[in-house]
């Protein structure tokens, strides 16, 4: 799949925020009321090739009235629908290009490449004198440079004026010149059902001799035969010879049009250009398709406003809380709590920075280890006066400089699930949190905290059609997805405090209404691939504000994301709940990729996206809620990588062995995650180090063992500040 595909190109040249998709067409369309550009999904295909398509379908867009795009029913009396179709590309291809002649050259290269691929037949096969007029503009038009179109001086005059036409009315006009030229000069090449008619006085059987001579005709001529419907076949029939006049417009006109009345004479709406039709034909293989044709299922990631609803922001959120507080007498009650010392924030937060510190020291040593080891040597101009005995013997007597390797600017993004499955670990989880945004604030690591859940009222009425947001079809259904930001770097030190005492109250709930909170931090369901989409918002906006070198991001889930649907989907074969069609979905002009619907791979095509554009370093962390949950967990990794080194019964082995270990399993590339974590929640993801306890007539050896027992809980407890540690380091 080409990389080019963005909406950034069309919105810059059309000069206007028209609404761009991407999807399962056979054609690029545009809607001129809702000024929206339709795009297939194109494959294999040189940027110029794109840039060549997207140009002209936005030359169109800015250009072209309804009734002259190619798929208009609009009838045109005395106009083949193919004529306007050549005579239309040259006026609005020469207008886009002499507005951005920038174009010119990709115009130019795309032509020739699509040219090479057979889109206007085989070169040495043309016989000029078996050619229409409306052929040789075309080819003029579009690929002059590759080959000397030979016209008479009256032929030229038509040429000539195509390639000057200014308003679509011209074209109109020129349309029916060039056809009553053809009818009177070239009669022969007209493939009417009046001249068929005139000529052959045969049998039915002999009839469709004829017309397979004709096919074998226009192959002698161009190449190949071009690809026609099954109603362009009809049409040179002799029984379409008494149809009325324009029906081979559109095959789904409805019958009732027709009146009783005796049928005009015939227009040569029959005659087409050939040379249009054959590149309408081959447009078919530039479509993104699998090999038995079947085109990938296209979503649509919600665009900057929706993303904007979605995210909230951190003064939204102290909104929402205060709201909250303000109605109930048990929240505003509890918040006088929180001030009290017995309440224990303070002395959890001294505790807190004691043992971040060990990690901040460890932290230093190994930068300070990395960057020794990429230190480099060089010979100043300056002598050195200690050495300057031994200039006989010695020509190294000039000091040397040491300069050490520049540390990586980093910054980090958490992201945690806060569906109702966490309510088990979400204790040790914002224990783990707390440590590591204090581990941040320690070394000057900028961070921002977000929540996920699936409680944004914003959205309630989309997926029941009334759509106040305007959501178009084809987009990703939001699913209530808030994407909270809980905390981050830039706040005042008593913001900072206050957001903390926030966290820190996840920490000593045990239930669900144990602390007050706004709609955006509720408990939900788990929407991940929707949160994960408006984190292309969140990172584009945090890379800005932070001149950061590597971006590290990580999640803290509990399981795998909901089914993804789609909002008013254009596609009939859209049943996003069982499909197995490959699926993509733009998320901020990436394509993800996804071989069907299972939410696992949706999510993993989401965060090799958000890697591929923005770089980020993806960490995620799986908590098991239970042994149920851990061996299903266990069993999808072990399949998945057992595919590529041991066999998953191997590979589970592994795991299970290194989990008894270390209580966590770390495996790297899995899951569109650099490093992935598996950890069973509640205890065993507590960052509080198990107690030295001993008996008092305990043995050397068991003071030993239970030393070495509490040393290993405080290393592996606080796994996720190790893990971040280590890796930013």
């Amino acid at each position: 799949m080409i990389q080019y595909q963005n909406s950034m190109l069309p919105k810059l040249l059309a000069k206007e925020n028209i609404t761009i998709q991407h999807g399962n067409y056979q054609t690029a369309w545009f809607d001129i009321k809702n000024r929206s550009l339709g795009l297939p999904l194109w494959k294999d295909m040189s940027k110029d090739e794109y840039d060549l398509l997207v140009g002209h379908e936005v030359g169109h867009a800015l250009e072209t009235p309804y009734e002259g795009w190619h798929d208009s029913k609009e009838k045109l009396e005395g106009c083949p629908r193919s004529y306007i179709n050549v005579i239309e590309d040259a006026r609005i291809e020469r207008k886009i290009q002499s507005r951005y002649p920038g174009l010119v050259g990709c115009f130019s290269r795309g032509y020739k490449k699509l040219f090479d691929k057979g889109f206007f037949g085989d070169i040495s096969q043309y016989d000029w004198n078996e050619i229409k007029l409306i052929d040789k503009i075309n080819l003029k038009a579009k690929i002059g440079p590759l080959l000397d179109v030979p016209f008479t001086k009256e032929e030229k005059v038509y040429f000539d004026r195509a390639i000057t036409t200014d308003t679509f009315e011209e074209v109109v006009e020129l349309v029916r010149d060039i056809l009553a030229y053809t009818k009177e000069n070239e009669p022969e090449l007209l493939d009417t059902p009046e001249q068929e008619a005139a000529q052959e006085e045969t049998t039915q059987e002999e009839t469709n001799v004829e017309v397979e001579a004709t096919d074998e005709e226009l192959e002698e001529l161009f190449g190949e035969s071009p690809k026609v419907s099954d109603k362009d076949a009809e049409d040179g029939e002799e029984e379409e010879a008494e149809s009325s006049a324009g029906d081979e417009e559109s095959s789904d006109e409805d019958d009732s049009e027709s009146t009783n009345e005796a049928s005009p004479e015939p227009e040569y709406d029959e005659d087409t250009s050939i040379t249009d039709q054959m590149f309408r034909s081959k447009e078919g293989e530039l479509l993104d398709s699998d090999d038995q044709g079947k085109q990938p299922l296209v979503i649509s990631q919600f665009d900057k406003t929706l993303a904007k609803h979605a995210i909230i922001d951190f003064p939204e959120l102290m909104d929402q809380r205060a709201e909250t507080v303000s109605e109930s007498k048990y929240y505003m009650d509890m918040m006088e709590r929180w001030n009290n010392p017995k309440w224990g924030f303070n002395k959890y937060i001294k505790e807190t920075k004691k043992s971040v510190q060990v990690a901040v020291r460890e932290f230093e040593m190994r930068k300070a280890a990395y960057q020794y080891s990429r230190a480099t040597t060089a010979k100043t101009g300056s002598i050195d006066v200690n050495k300057l005995w031994s200039y006989r013997t010695n020509d190294d007597i000039f000091l040397k400089q040491t300069k050490l390797a520049d540390a990586k600017d980093h910054g980090m993004l958490l992201l945690i699930d806060y569906s109702g499955s966490m309510s088990g670990s979400m204790k040790q989880v914002m224990e783990q949190v707390i440590h590591t945004i204090l581990f941040c604030k320690a070394v000057a690591i900028p961070f921002e905290v977000y929540a996920f859940t699936s409680t944004n009222k914003k959205f309630d009425a989309i997926w029941h059609r009334e759509n106040p947001l305007h959501v178009p079809p084809g987009h990703v259904d939001l699913d209530g997805v808030c994407v909270t930001q809980l905390i981050h770097s830039r706040l005042k030190k008593s913001e900072f405090e206050g957001a903390l005492k926030w966290l820190y109250a996840r920490t000593k709930s045990t239930h669900w209404d144990d602390t007050p909170k706004g709609n955006a931090e509720d408990w939900g369901s788990t929407p991940l691939n929707q949160a994960l989409m408006a984190f292309d918002t969140v990172i584009k906006r945090f890379k800005s504000k932070h001149a950061v070198q590597k971006l590290n991001f990580i999640t803290f889930t509990d399981g795998d994301a909901n089914r993804l649907q789609c909002h008013g989907h254009y596609d009939t074969d859209a049943d996003l709940t069982s499909t197995n069609r490959e699926i993509k979905i733009n998320v901020g002009g990436v394509w993800a990729e996804s071989k069907d619907n299972r939410p696992k791979n949706i999510t993993t095509s989401i965060l090799k996206a958000l890697k591929k554009k923005h770089g980020t370093n993806n960490i995620g962390f799986f908590m098991a809620d239970d042994n149920r949950e851990w061996k299903w967990r266990l069993n999808a990794l072990s399949f998945e990588t057992g595919s590529y080194n041991y066999n998953s019964e191997q590979a589970r082995k592994m795991y299970n062995k290194e989990y008894k270990k270390n209580k966590c399993v770390n495996v790297q590339n899995v899951f569109g995650y650099d490093e992935y974590y598996m950890v069973k929640g509640g205890k065993n993801l507590s960052a509080d180090a198990d107690d030295f306890e001993v008996d008092h007539n305990a043995t050397d050896k068991a003071i030993g063992t239970a030393f070495k027992k509490y040393s290993q809980s405080k290393k592996t407890n606080k796994v996720l500040l190790t893990k971040f540690g280590k890796a930013v380091a």
